[in-house]
């Protein structure tokens, strides 16, 4: 069997960055894994060559559309973990085993290294029953574990925004469903001790607006935080509220307009935001009137904002996204539909880099045949389908080679 036999010819393939292009996933036959159901308000975390959701919430599912053990006893939120395999589009649910999180809606999520660490969150009703604890999941085997931590831990809430900056976990903000916050919090991964960075200047006019669901960057000794809101009201972006950590101070930094349109992003809350070097880019999100399809990079030396010309197939918000470490932005899930607040699952996909040429050569081998993902492994390695790819396909978790 040759490659060329199994060409379905498509056209000519060509590698687009910034092209928003929609992803059509697989449920594992193997292991007779059906879709994951649309939800919003999860969170997604890349490992690897697969990227992980977990949590979410939909109340348009009843539970005689779903019959689901899990989903008969926590309906409508989802206990689920799920992977979806980037080399394959395959998705796979994982059994998680362990103590899992109960709040598992608008809740935060970080990767480090093999785990997922999953912070805050909210259970039915709506801020009734905050978290305030951290959980850790072992991504390979799905195993979890609450992971036990001292000090000043921020309030019960969710909505909160957190990042990783070495072996510190920041957390900003939140909300308990009737109070919004803006309080920095830090906890030290080595310690598990948590700190409550106060501000050392406390005048009226010192502290940002308070809010949820926006998102926050860590870039030279600073924390920026993008957008958020209330229930009634999107924060701005041109200029983004800034915590210097060391000096335990908020400033705001002016940010500059798009050099071509001279616009800025819309007002917005919900949205997502993900980190490449100096850049940052953000997509979606709504402000109570509008939900968003654009992506928008802005530049952490010069602060000026670029409008990236493509958007999303539909505007989202409450949605999840995630970045490979080639730079390929995953996204998945979210409300779709202002009208009716309905939901999605579909998986789209953005280069925001230009990938690495083995990425490239495997992304045109699908587009030629697309059911090559679905071959003996055997028979991949016999047609010199690189091992890393076989076993990736094999939903392992290999290092790159």
């Amino acid at each position: 069997m040759t490659l060329t036999s199994m060409s379905t010819n498509k056209g000519t393939y060509k590698f687009k960055p910034l092209v928003f292009h929609p992803v059509r996933p697989r449920g594992n036959l193997k292991d007779g894994t059906p879709l994951p159901m649309p939800r919003s308000g999860h969170r997604i975390v890349c490992h690897g060559l697969s990227f992980y959701s977990f949590g979410g919430y939909n109340p348009k599912i009843s539970t005689n559309e779903y019959l689901d053990d899990t989903w008969q006893r926590t309906h409508p939120l989802f206990q689920e973990l799920w992977q979806f395999n980037t080399v394959s589009s395959t998705w796979t649910r994982i059994e998680g085993t362990g103590r899992m999180p109960e709040e598992l809606a608008s809740h935060s999520a970080v990767q480090l290294g093999p785990n997922m660490l999953v912070f805050g969150g909210t259970a039915m009703p709506f801020g009734d029953s905050s978290s305030d604890s951290l959980y850790m999941c072992h991504l390979p085997t799905g195993k979890w574990q609450k992971v036990l931590t001292y000090g000043k831990k921020p309030d019960p809430m969710y909505g909160q925004a957190v990042c990783l900056s070495e072996d510190k976990l920041y957390v900003v903000g939140g909300t308990t469903g009737f109070q919004y916050s803006i309080d920095v919090h830090c906890l030290d991964l080595n310690q598990r001790v948590w700190e409550h960075l106060s501000p050392r200047v406390t005048s009226p006019n010192a502290n940002p607006e308070e809010r949820y669901r926006h998102e926050i960057v860590e870039f030279a000794g600073a924390l920026y935080v993008f957008g958020g809101g209330r229930s009634d009201a999107a924060c701005g972006l041109t200029h983004l509220p800034t915590f210097l950590l060391s000096e335990r101070l908020w400033v705001n930094t002016q940010t500059r307009p798009d050099i071509h349109s001279g616009t800025y992003p819309q007002p917005r809350r919900c949205h997502v935001a993900s980190r490449i070097n100096n850049y940052v880019y953000i997509h979606g999100g709504y402000n109570g009137v509008e939900a968003f399809a654009d992506l928008w990079r802005l530049n952490l030396i010069s602060f000026e904002w670029q409008k990236l010309p493509c958007k999303s197939p539909v505007p989202l918000y409450f949605h999840s996204a995630a970045v490979t470490e080639d730079g390929c932005m995953y996204m998945f899930g979210g409300v779709k539909n202002l009208e009716d607040n309905k939901r999605t699952a579909r998986v789209t996909k953005v280069w925001l880099n230009v990938g690495k040429l083995r990425d490239i050569c495997w992304e045109a081998l699908c587009h030629y045949t697309p059911n090559l993902p679905s071959l003996p492994p055997s028979t991949l390695l016999q047609m010199g389908i690189p091992q890393y790819i076989v076993e990736s396909l094999q939903h392992q978790t290999p290092a790159y080679g």
